[in-house]
């Protein structure tokens, strides 16, 4: 009778299981690493543009310990083994992105290439066998600051800067139309990406209030008025097509139907005006 011997396994099984520890115990070095970063970019929700390069300047030593987290995380990953151990340290490899993204875009406003951000977080390009910066964590890091700017718009009104919406929702329109172009595979980040274009609303709605209460810079002048507040705001570079189109359809429809009534209006008059003449003596 044949005999099942799995003993000569258990040497891989606690091998891999020990990998595993120390890479949660890398991934909350590097949580903990974090925690000073995202503290000092929290603070741009209460600072006015002018001091804006200070805090963001109070950043730099924050960001040497997130980098030797990472250069400790890298060590532990074996060659071509990336994807097997990559859930358990993929969302704190996002949030180190989007550290790098939203500081770039807060002082340059755009936002840096992947090979960038990377390069931020020396991530070397040697590790690339076995540890690097994935695409798909690095699209996360965008829809982050999506997600964060839709706040800080409103934060920025109460601030006094109304020019800082205006610019948020042109580009969360433009990465919206960005991401449009790509076919997610990823259902994480599909579902993620689906959830830009409440953002994308958020801030539509704080320009358009803006407009309503000609609080606009002179650089951002009002559209043409909408039928609703829901459609694009006035002080975007341009409108949305669909409200601009039902618009237009609308007041198209209404000048047709007063130029239809004004013969009848005019006949009407002419026929009262004929019963009176026909009943004078």
């Amino acid at each position: 009778m044949a005999q099942v011997d799995f003993s000569y396994l258990q040497d891989q099984l606690q091998a891999d299981a020990l990998v595993r520890d120390q890479v949660r115990d890398a991934v909350r070095g590097l949580e903990h690493a974090q925690r000073a970063s995202l503290a000092v970019l929290s603070r741009v929700h209460s600072h006015s543009q002018q001091h804006l390069p200070a805090l963001l300047a109070s950043l730099d030593p924050t960001l040497p310990p997130v980098r030797t987290a990472l250069a400790n995380l890298a060590r532990l990953i074996p060659p071509g083994q990336f994807y097997r151990y990559s859930d358990s340290f993929t969302r704190s490899i996002q949030q180190a992105a989007y550290i790098v993204v939203l500081r770039r875009f807060l002082e340059e406003h755009d936002v840096p290439s992947k090979a960038q951000v990377a390069h931020q977080l020396a991530i070397d390009d040697a590790w690339a066998d076995h540890f690097f910066l994935s695409t798909e964590e690095y699209l996360h890091s965008l829809i982050s600051l999506v997600n964060e700017l839709s706040r800080l718009a409103i934060n920025r009104v109460t601030l006094g800067d109304y020019a800082a919406p205006v610019e948020y929702s042109r580009f969360a329109k433009e990465l919206s139309n960005a991401f449009g172009l790509l076919n997610l595979k990823n259902d994480s980040l599909r579902k993620r990406f689906d959830s830009i274009k409440y953002d994308v609303k958020r801030l539509e709605e704080v320009v358009y209030d803006l407009s309503l209460r000609g609080l606009l810079p002179p650089s951002s002048p009002p559209s043409a008025p909408t039928s609703t507040p829901n459609s694009n705001s006035a002080g975007a570079p341009a409108p949305a097509p669909a409200p601009t189109a039902t618009g237009a359809a609308t007041g198209a429809a209404a000048a047709v139907d007063g130029d239809a009534a004004r013969p009848v209006k005019k006949q009407r008059t002419e026929e009262d005006g004929e019963r009176a003449m026909a009943v004078e003596p």
